[in-house]
């Protein structure tokens, strides 16, 4: 048991790589310091830059991309949806014809049909990514957000 002890304690000091780095605040707080919230439905997705750019990439980090996506708002909470214009996500193109696939778990997938809370900082593109305040529209995120914004508060 003391073995078992000591193995334990040797592999938790090991250094591991995490799956994403960021600093996960309170949903209200980024509310609060947002200039607009709204939820919308993804209606149309686009990769930024276009495929051909991507496909002749020297790198595999010159494969990052990003993808504009076109949110109908639905529900406004604060703000003009209309200075947003779009939400940015980040993805990683995969060749098919490569030999080797990269597999990147801290990006998250976004697509039309999809409807999200989009909370932008400021004018101009919102990010939706795993450490932004922009995400999907659940039971649990609407609570939050309907708590938020309630003329009784």
């Amino acid at each position: 048991m003391k073995r078992l002890s000591v193995a334990c304690a040797c592999i938790a000091l090991l250094p591991m790589t995490a799956s994403a780095v960021c600093v996960i605040e309170p949903l209200e707080s980024k509310l609060q310091a947002a200039e607009t919230v709204y939820v919308g439905t993804v209606v149309k997705s686009a990769l930024v830059p276009g495929l051909e750019e991507l496909r002749s990439a020297a790198t595999s980090n010159d494969r990052r991309t990003t993808i504009r996506h076109a949110v109908e708002p639905e529900i406004v909470f604060k703000g003009d949806p209309s200075t947003v214009g779009a939400v940015l996500s980040t993805w990683h193109y995969s060749d098919p014809n490569a030999g080797r696939r990269a597999v990147v778990s801290e990006l998250t997938t976004l697509m039309p049909g999809d409807t999200i809370l989009v909370v932008a900082e400021s004018s101009g593109p919102a990010r939706y990514e795993l450490c932004t305040a922009s995400r999907m529209w659940s039971t649990e995120t609407e609570k939050a957000v309907r708590a938020h914004f309630s003329p009784n508060r």
